[in-house]
């Protein structure tokens, strides 16, 4: 998605956005070590009514850990006779083009997405990403704030640990969270993304630098050089995805190329910082 085609989204009244809520599940938690996707789904989601849905078990190419198993439960037969990520790669493309992506704890299957997309030789994606996990924490008062948890204070069905099971689930949080924030004067995908940042409209944007928010105004790519302990900057390559205040803080969520995963980056360890020209 190139950037004019972003500023049109950020423009539109949610009534008007094209959502794509969606989940994976895994082989594991750590994509940068071989962890892979063994199943998706997806719901279409505009003004107010489900468009179409996809859904798939991925035959990811190796055993799932036992953790993840427990989980999701995915009979190792079945993934078998399943088709591979590069075998529904282009389908999964074209129900993601164009279309704003709404996940639970988004950074985490956006990075799967991301590291699957790249073991192809394909471009990233860079859509606008509404994590209810994070606009969940910042305007809901609970004392758990996974799926289920959120599910069971909303009344209605947990899920299952399966793709669409959460998908649903999802789908009322994200619809009881769209009417929460309509009362606070959010209207546009631009101050959704905002919100989860914080910043309900009229806020002023936090003092971040410009070439930051811009990155993730725009879903472009930084150039930046990170320094981690006593160690020298690192010159790296990023997708920026959240920026996030905690504790007087800013720390900034995004994905890393170097290490093919997301990362956290805390903005006062950043050296220098620039757009990558598209």
């Amino acid at each position: 998605m190139n950037s004019s085609e972003r500023n049109q989204l950020l423009q539109l009244p949610l009534s008007d956005v094209p959502f794509v809520l969606f989940d994976v599940e895994s082989t594991g938690l750590e994509p940068q070590n071989g962890d892979r996707v063994c199943e998706i789904a997806l719901v279409h989601w505009q003004g107010g009514v489900q468009r179409g849905s996809y859904q798939t078990l991925i035959n990811p190419g190796r055993p799932i850990s036992p953790d993840a198993f427990a989980v999701n439960k995915i009979p190792a037969n079945l993934l078998a006779q399943s088709p591979s990520f590069a075998a529904v790669s282009e389908t999964i493309l074209e129900h993601l083009a164009g279309k704003v992506l709404v996940a639970h704890n988004a950074p985490f299957d956006f990075s799967f997405l991301n590291v699957e997309l790249l073991r192809l030789e394909k471009a990233p994606l860079n859509n606008p990403l509404v994590d209810t996990l994070q606009l969940a924490r910042t305007f809901l008062n609970h004392e758990r704030y996974n799926l289920a948890a959120l599910s069971r204070a909303l009344g209605v069905e947990s899920p299952s640990h399966r793709a669409m099971s959460d998908v649903v689930a999802l789908k009322a949080l994200f619809v009881h969270l769209l009417e929460r924030l309509r009362m606070l004067g959010v209207s546009t995908l631009d101050d959704l993304l905002r919100a989860q940042r914080g910043l309900l409209p009229g806020s002023p944007e936090p003092s971040a630098p410009p070439a930051l928010l811009t990155a993730l105004r725009e879903g472009r790519k930084l150039h930046i050089t990170y320094r981690t302990g006593g160690g020298d900057p690192v010159p790296r390559e990023i997708l920026p995805l959240e920026l996030q205040m905690i504790g007087g803080t800013h720390r900034l969520i995004a994905f890393c190329y170097l290490r093919n995963a997301q990362r956290t980056f805390y903005l006062d360890r950043i050296g220098t910082l620039d757009l990558v020209e598209e």
